[in-house]
């Protein structure tokens, strides 16, 4: 073969080309080499701020002694863990190298070449990434004037190609949620040519009582996906694995494209230790439900406007360009995340850090 690498382009489909490429927040180690700097405060990826549970660091450390063995294949300690702790069994669950790879598999599954899923905008990015790699075309549902998810209007953008519909609830990166009531009508709506992906990376956050507990759906073998993580509560971002809850006849379905061996015997082992520390869990949810309420109030004394969250991150105007924002606030040893599109140009995105983590970004804003 004489042909250069450099016509490849040409060859690829002109949907992947119009991508682009998921960029998420910079890592501790890269600011400190671009900056030459050392101590910065990162609030700008979500991550639990207390870190990972103890019980998991010790699994891993004895665990690391036998990296060369894979591990069990159909990971049946995380299974049946996962589904006791949400009263399915063990047939309800399919795992995957962090949520983003379950995300991945449905939109592989269940979409033909054309065929349609509804999300909305702006949402989880990767949502519109596994649609277009798989062929599909992402239909785009603006946001309400709350920046909440519009189920109305997501329902009449439902069509005879439509076979998936994402609502990331609480959504990134509003950190808004949609309500029992409203999923419900929503639900009752659709076709049954449909299936509904719910991320629900941020659910363990939320307080409000009003938020649905779409596990009684999977119980009631409805065409949903529950989709979840251990990056988020659990401290376990890093080692990137994520689960799937759904009715078994559709798990058996993305199991059939699951890659052998797929999480990592560390991050296996490591979930299982993660589910069973509840003093953990019980600190983490503590430090960001009282930083969520601390830091919202003192960004309204700045004068500032908050969207109410659920989530572990609060979404901010500061009344000016936000990447500007951001980069000021860099160079103060500050990370926080700024948003693409016109609709969030004026936003960052601040994740609830630890008390002494909050006051210093709220000193240094």
């Amino acid at each position: 073969m004489n042909v250069r690498a450099a016509g490849v382009e040409r060859l690829a489909r002109a949907e992947v080309l119009k991508l682009q490429p998921y960029r998420g927040g910079k890592s501790l180690d890269e600011v400190e080499r671009e900056t030459g700097q050392r101590n910065f405060v990162k609030l700008a990826s979500n991550e639990n701020p207390l870190g990972p549970s103890r019980k998991a660091l010790v699994v891993m450390r004895r665990a690391i002694r036998d990296v060369h063995l894979y591990p069990e294949s159909g990971y049946p300690l995380l299974k049946r863990a996962i589904g006791a702790r949400v009263r399915l069994t063990p047939q309800h669950v399919i795992l995957g190298d962090g949520s983003n790879e379950v995300l991945v598999l449905a939109a592989n599954a269940f979409l033909r070449s054309g065929d349609e899923a509804v999300m909305a905008s702006p949402s989880f990015v990767v949502f519109k990434h596994a649609v277009v790699g798989a062929g599909g075309r992402p239909v785009m549902v603006p946001l309400n004037e709350d920046l909440q998810h519009d189920l109305p209007a997501m329902a009449r953008a439902v069509t005879k190609r439509t076979r998936l519909v994402f609502i990331c609830n609480p959504n990134n990166p509003t950190g808004t949620i949609v309500r029992r009531n409203e999923v419900e009508a929503f639900l009752r709506r659709l076709p049954g040519h449909v299936i509904v992906i719910f991320d629900e990376a941020y659910a363990d956050f939320v307080d409000d009582r009003t938020y649905p507990s779409t596990l009684v759906y999977v119980r009631r073998d409805l065409q949903v996906l529950v989709v979840r993580t251990f990056a988020k509560l659990y401290g376990l971002a890093g080692l990137r694995i994520g689960y799937g809850l759904g009715p078994p006849v559709l798990v058996r379905v993305l199991e059939r494209l699951r890659q052998p061996f797929n999480v990592n015997a560390l991050a296996y082992r490591a979930a299982v230790a993660a589910l069973a520390d509840r003093a953990h869990v019980t600190r983490t949810l503590r430090c960001v439900r009282t930083g969520r309420r601390w830091l919202g109030q003192e960004l309204a004394k700045l004068g500032l406007t908050v969207i109410p969250s659920q989530a572990n991150f609060l979404l901010v105007n500061v009344g000016r360009t936000g990447a500007r924002v951001a980069d000021q606030l860099r160079a103060r040893r500050i990370i926080v995340r700024s948003l693409p599109g016109e609709l969030l140009h004026s936003h960052v995105r601040i994740t609830i850090g630890t008390p002494p983590q909050n006051r210093a970004m709220i000193k240094k804003l």
